[in-house]
């Protein structure tokens, strides 16, 4: 079996944000700051330790993605 493409990870993501957790309504970059130096989190795709946290916007509001910086290098470079 093959490894999930960038552009399968983000189309599953946007049709069940579910599997993102929720993040504040009214985030700031504070709580980016926050959750990737004072918590620990699993990469979405790895999970190793996460070491970066993006908010993504979805249609049932704005959800965590904690990612480690080899997984983030490979979606900004992968994504379409």
């Amino acid at each position: 079996m093959s490894e999930p493409t960038a552009d399968g990870m983000l189309h599953l993501l946007r049709a069940n944000p579910t599997l993102l957790p929720e993040a504040p309504a009214s985030y700031t970059g504070q709580d980016m700051e926050r959750r990737r130096l004072d918590e620990v989190h699993p990469c979405l795709r790895c999970g190793e330790r996460a070491a970066l946290a993006y908010v993504a916007d979805t249609e049932i509001g704005p959800r965590w993605l904690d990612l480690c910086p080899a997984c983030a290098h490979w979606l900004r470079t992968t994504a379409s």
